[in-house]
């Protein structure tokens, strides 16, 4: 072979390898669709695949979440090939659910090989149905998810394929430690396994990007060709078995978007999807935001409104949240939702927002550090505290009044008597499930929270008890048959 007339030797060809780009090398690289495909292929550069290179050019953690059969576990696959011939002494780990699953990731890195024009090939040294390692000192291992795979290996690239089903994940994911601390890369990938709600993958994901990765999600029209009439044909033909509907096989195998990828089955949702879509349409833009204050509805004259707290500990995780909700309408008028704020903080952030609601009746959890909140709201001299009995103040948690407040929220969110402007807010609704492991009992997904819709459930409770001590004002302000207005007992003119 020649170039401009002169013998190209081992070393040039070498050079030349080592100087082309993912990118330009894909040009090279010939896959095989899968039946009833049409055999070996040349890679097809469709758009969200480069967009996810792109993704891989700038970031160490990567979660992708995506439809199946978009080309994205041949992308992976001539991501590790590439990794590997290019990168002297680099070890690429694949992990697989099983090691059928992990044969078939490896296999297609020996074909992607195994079809590059001689001249980009590297010396194979060694071949198995677990290792593929070169003369360069670089290998690709592949490895079922059990509890010790991966373990004492530091890789330059570690691939997680279907990540959402791996039953060890925590565990490969801990192993992998080292690499992540050397510099090493590591990219989860998966379609969503919704028999599994709680998962370190969708942790991961929802997550980001405080917890350092970087995420896409790639539904499934993203590959070419497809449209609704493909999306309704396969949806027909799709499986049944093992209680699986055909909308539940849909939302797994080939979501449309992140929030039908990522919320609960039907089966353990506590509250109804199609809802929870439908509130989509009341989502709107805060008219006003004042520091921590967001005000969606300013207060109108003469209105009934109730309040609700949820306390977080203040150091970002969980959100501290407080709502004001106006009873005649359910609207969720005003809130704060933030991280950071103390318990003391968010009492005095609430009492001013309320005090923009004529300081209407104020619920807040008492539970763990929502005891702080009531003592600065009783501190600084808020009017009208709930009081469960004579001597406490606040609404405590149990499994009774959790049941009383979820099921009265319930009712209220599926029959649409409740509008939550907030889309953060009306997120969590999503990520609310009945856990089978606890006899059923509502709780967030792990890695999401349900502050939000507590903090509502709270104010939706006391509509009852706004409406009353707002009638009762009334009525004590009605003149009485001489013309005068009613006191109290104290002789005092009430206002």
């Amino acid at each position: 072979m020649a170039l401009s007339g002169d013998t190209v030797t081992l070393e040039m060809l070498e050079r030349r390898v080592s100087e082309l780009e993912f990118v330009d090398w894909l040009d090279h690289v010939s896959i095989l669709e899968p039946p009833p495909g049409q055999g070996l292929i040349p890679f097809a550069k469709w758009p969200h695949l480069m967009d996810a290179i792109e993704c891989f050019k700038v970031n160490r953690l990567i979660c992708v979440l995506k439809s199946r059969q978009i080309g994205f576990s041949w992308l992976v696959a001539a991501y590790a090939t590439w990794t590997a011939l290019y990168h002297e002494g680099a070890v690429v780990l694949l992990f697989s659910q099983g090691e059928l699953e992990a044969g078939e990731l490896l296999g297609k890195c020996k074909t992607i090989h195994q079809y590059l024009p001689r001249h980009l090939q590297g010396l194979v040294v060694k071949e198995n149905i677990k290792t593929l390692e070169f003369k360069n000192g670089s290998r690709i291992m592949a490895f079922p998810s059990t509890k010790d795979a991966g373990r004492g290996q530091t890789a330059t690239l570690a691939i997680q394929d279907e990540a959402d089903f791996h039953e060890n994940a925590d565990a490969n994911t801990e192993a992998l430690k080292p690499t992540l601390d050397a510099g090493g890369q590591l990219i989860q990938c998966s379609t969503v396994n919704k028999r599994v709600q709680v998962t370190l993958f969708k942790a991961n994901y929802k997550g980001a990007p405080e917890n350092g990765f970087a995420t896409r999600f790639y539904g499934w029209d993203v590959r070419p060709s497809r449209d609704e009439a493909w999306y309704e044909r396969v949806r027909a033909e799709a499986p049944t078995t093992d209680g699986m509907s055909p909308d539940l096989y849909m939302e797994s195998a080939y979501p449309r978007n992140e929030i039908e990828a990522l919320r609960p089955t039907r089966a353990l949702a506590a509250f109804d999807p199609d809802v929870l879509d439908a509130m989509g349409s009341d989502i709107k833009t805060p008219v006003e935001t004042l520091g921590v204050h967001n005000i969606y509805q300013l207060p109108s004259p003469g209105g009934r409104y109730t309040a609700g707290t949820d306390t977080s500990h203040g150091v970002s995780g969980d959100f501290s949240v407080t709502v004001v909700m106006n009873v005649v309408t359910g609207m969720v008028v005003a809130d704060i939702m933030n991280s950071s704020l103390s318990p003391e903080e968010l009492a005095s952030a609430s009492k001013k927002l309320l005090e923009r609601y004529d300081s209407p009746i104020w619920i807040i959890e008492d539970n763990d550090w929502g005891i702080l909140t009531i003592r600065m709201a009783e501190s600084l001299g808020y009017p009208r505290l709930y009081h469960r009995n004579k001597d406490n103040v606040g609404w405590r948690a149990n499994n009774q009044t959790r049941t009383i407040m979820w099921g009265d929220l319930i009712e209220a969110v599926e029959t649409r008597v409740i509008t939550v402007p907030s889309q953060d807010g009306l997120q969590q609704f999503h990520d609310l499930i009945r856990n089978p492991d606890k006899g059923g009992r509502i709780e967030a997904l792990v890695g999401s929270h349900d502050d939000y819709p507590t903090a509502i459930g709270l104010a939706w409770l006391g509509r009852d008890k706004a409406w009353a001590s707002r009638q009762a004002e009334v009525n004590i302000m009605r003149p009485g048959r001489n013309g005068s207005r009613r006191r109290d007992r104290r002789g005092r003119r009430r206002r």
